[in-house]
């Protein structure tokens, strides 16, 4: 792992942890200007969405095929590639990201337990609560998991640049997703972005740290 990247790591991941618990208060207390752009910004996109099927098909199936089981997947199998390379560290890391994300966002749901966007006509329906968007989430742990293994390797503009900005867009998309289909707000899938890459960030930080003591322990 290059000593770079986590000394970004630590100074970005503190910055968001703070935004993700500002963020959270503000849901959590009700904070009326954020309650009205979330109420404002859910039924601009429920109404663009309800009613054209093919809108309705292209935002479900991109939730569908960028769901947390998906990313899971797709993190454990890149953890299987990086041991193929020998890159323990790195795969390591990854799987335990994996665990701790398919841990993390689900349990954070239960700390506001705020209810799901209402529509008497649904476009579709979801389950559990509804801060922190799981879908965003997972989406942005593996795509900041993806920015950070690109930065460690560090081969080629194909793999530094230009594979870790289409998997931030596929974030970004599967975020967006959950609010055209109507099952999440504007601040529930933030605050899912902001804690998938938060965990990315720390975890990272930490392996980093654990394997540069191993180096220096290790007799010359």
């Amino acid at each position: 792992m290059s000593p770079t990247p986590p000394r970004r790591a630590a100074a970005t991941a503190a910055v968001l942890l703070a935004l993700l618990a500002v963020l959270a208060v503000l849901v959590g207390v009700g904070f009326d200007p954020l309650v009205d752009l979330d109420h404002v910004v859910a039924r601009r996109a429920y109404d663009s969405t309800f009613g054209h099927d093919g809108r309705v098909t292209f935002w479900d199936d991109l939730t569908s095929w960028g769901g947390p089981t998906t990313m899971r997947i797709a993190m454990v199998a890149g953890a299987g590639l990086l041991a193929v390379a020998r890159r323990w560290s790195l795969a390591v890391w990854l799987l335990g990201l994996t665990l701790l994300e398919a841990i993390a966002a689900p349990a954070a749901k239960l700390l506001l337990a705020r209810p799901r966007p209402h529509w008497e006509d649904p476009i579709t329906v979801a389950g559990s609560t509804s801060f922190p968007s799981g879908h965003a989430a997972a989406a942005a742990t593996a795509a900041v998991a993806a920015l950070l293994v690109a930065h460690a390797l560090g081969r080629g503009a194909l793999t530094r640049l230009a594979l870790p900005a289409l998997a931030l867009l596929g974030a970004a998309a599967v975020a967006a997703s959950r609010v055209f289909l109507g099952v999440h707000y504007l601040s529930d899938v933030v605050g899912g972005c902001l804690l998938g890459a938060v965990l990315a960030l720390v975890t990272y930080e930490l392996a980093s740290w654990v394997a540069g003591r191993r180096s220096v322990s290790r007799p010359g």
